[in-house]
């Protein structure tokens, strides 16, 4: 087999995985920890009161924390099946907009510097808000959100942002997608679920180096 061939090889065997990666059911049970914030969104004109904090979510069988990216989507509870993994910089679907490479990072800081599976409500509700107006802010030609009513959760929301330029650990995180919910961002699922996908991928990454060294 030519190197090109096995190049196309591993390729192949990556995006099978990617493939197998995609969830199938995604079940909301509840958002807890939380506060109740009120939220404004300029091109729905939606506003009134809703619970900011970790969308606990059942994803094919397993219990999956979660934060919400998308305030144009309204979960009405029960199962979808159409939902998959997605790179978190090409997340949410429209009309959200996706969040693009800077925002995404912005994200995987905030997530490996405030998260924690026990955080109290206000931190928890904190770091939505957070993920939102951040979210928000840089699709501000599409829409804006003010998010108010809560003086504690904002102000520490606020301090979640402006402390973004001295974070630099990220977190490993994924967009959860689906044309008919909400958009979800999701630590980078178990080998269970994405092995396939990891494995083909730095399978590719490590002949490619591989490769370039014996050229050098």
């Amino acid at each position: 087999m030519t190197i090109r061939k096995l190049q196309l090889a591993i390729m192949a065997a990556g995006l099978a995985g990617a493939m197998s990666a995609s969830a199938t059911t995604v079940t909301l049970n509840n958002v807890d920890p939380n506060e109740v914030v009120n939220l404004t969104n300029s091109s729905t004109l939606f506003s009134g009161g809703v619970y900011a904090g970790i969308y606990n979510l059942t994803v094919d069988g397993v219990a999956t924390p979660s934060f919400c990216i998308d305030v144009f989507r309204e979960n009405t509870g029960g199962t979808l099946s159409d939902y998959y993994y997605t790179d978190l910089a090409l997340a949410p679907l429209a009309p959200a907009s996706p969040m693009g490479a800077g925002v995404a990072t912005d994200i995987e800081k905030l997530w490996a510097a405030y998260y924690s599976p026990t955080m109290y409500n206000q931190d928890a509700a904190a770091l939505q808000v957070a993920i939102w107006e951040d979210i928000a802010a840089a699709n501000v030609n599409t829409y804006t959100i003010t998010v108010s009513g809560n003086d504690p959760v904002t102000t520490e929301a606020a301090t979640m942002l402006d402390n973004l330029g001295n974070l630099s650990v990220e977190a490993d995180l994924v967009g959860l997608v689906s044309p008919d919910g909400q958009s979800y961002v999701v630590a980078v699922p178990e080998p269970t679920t994405a092995g396939c996908f990891l494995l083909g991928l730095g399978a590719l990454v490590c002949f490619q180096r591989f490769t370039q060294k014996q050229r050098s």
